[in-house]
């Protein structure tokens, strides 16, 4: 499966150097013909750091994308991989994707025909456990949008949404507006975050869960059935009233929103769309950069719950679906 030079030990799935320069190991198979294939990368021990690249082959005369532990992601995206960070590669027809806990960092649109490897460098010390899957299960897929007010967005790959809150698409003089995503969450795809790009002059950003009636221009957490988490107060709105504050956020910062099972236990439950349903008890969370900052206790509505964001005039965030692996 891995060829590697001297320096490099394969041991079942762990890749490890312990020697004194560095070393590099290439996946033997050419996967390009196949419809689509995820690499999962864990980083055990960063070392010195390493580099995840997609060459082509099989003279590996070009590289493609990579991935550095040393701190950097490809095109000087300010990215870091540190220990216990989580790499996924995805190939899934003429695409590359490459994610570092769960953020889409980087992509590449192949040639047709396009014959490409993976190849990792280890650096001294570096430990990495390697994992791989034929399909996509571990990665979300296509999410659609259900409905949104006074924003526009662009779907640059099937799992991320730019989204642009911009004066000349506000509608009826609102200055907030929103958008639902056509996705139940679910014990399968049970987590999702934004990164906030931009912000404008009265900024604020809501990332939460809602029905799917929620109205126009409200933000999650503003009516019954819904909770959101916002920059701008740091505020934990929950079925229209507030429940905690939480550290507050503005450009550069990601916030995520995940939902625990706590009713039933998740193993005996089918994973997939249909698995909450009404009157389910749930714990909804809510993170800053990865770290968890605060969750509350909801009520699975009828039809179950959605993503829903909140923005408004000026501000511009993306939408990561690729983290919601179950």
């Amino acid at each position: 499966m891995w060829e590697c030079d001297a320096a490099v030990t394969c041991d079942g799935h762990y890749l490890t150097n312990t020697s004194h320069g560095p070393g590099t190991a290439t996946f033997s198979q050419d996967f390009a013909h196949l419809p689509q294939i995820v690499f999962s990368i864990q980083v055990v021990d960063l070392g010195e750091g390493f580099t995840i690249s997609i060459v082509s082959s099989p003279d590996h005369n070009q590289e493609l994308l990579s991935v550095s532990g040393e701190g950097r992601v490809a095109e000087s995206q300010p990215t870091v991989c540190r220990k216990d960070s989580r790499v996924a590669v995805q190939i899934h027809r003429s695409d590359v994707l490459i994610y570092v806990d769960d953020m889409t960092v980087t992509q590449k649109v192949l040639d047709t025909g396009s014959s490409v490897q993976l190849q990792l460098t280890l650096l001294p010390n570096c430990a990495l456990l390697f994992d791989m899957s034929v399909s996509l299960s571990n990665i979300a897929t296509s999410v659609a949008v259900l409905r949104k007010h006074g924003l526009t967005y662009s779907n640059p790959n099937p799992f991320t949404y730019n989204i642009d809150a911009v004066s000349n698409a506000m509608e009826n003089d609102s200055e907030n507006a929103n958008i639902i995503f056509n996705r139940v969450m679910s014990t399968k795809y049970h987590y999702y975050q934004l990164k906030i790009n931009e912000c404008g002059p009265n900024s604020a950003v809501g990332i939460g869960l809602a029905d799917n009636q929620l109205g126009p221009y409200k933000y999650p957490g503003w009516e019954k059935k819904s909770c959101g988490y916002h920059s701008d107060d740091g505020i934990l709105f929950k079925r229209g009233h507030h429940d905690k504050v939480l550290p507050t956020c503005t450009v550069g910062d990601v916030m995520g929103c995940g939902i625990w099972f706590v009713d039933r236990d998740i193993t005996q439950i089918p994973a997939g769309n249909g698995d909450a349903v009404k009157g389910d008890k749930v714990t909804v969370y809510f993170t800053k950069n990865g770290q968890v900052v605060g969750d509350t206790a909801m009520t699975v509505p009828d039809g179950g719950f959605f993503p829903t964001i909140g923005v408004s005039d000026g501000d511009r965030v993306s939408v990561d679906f690729a983290a919601v692996t179950g």
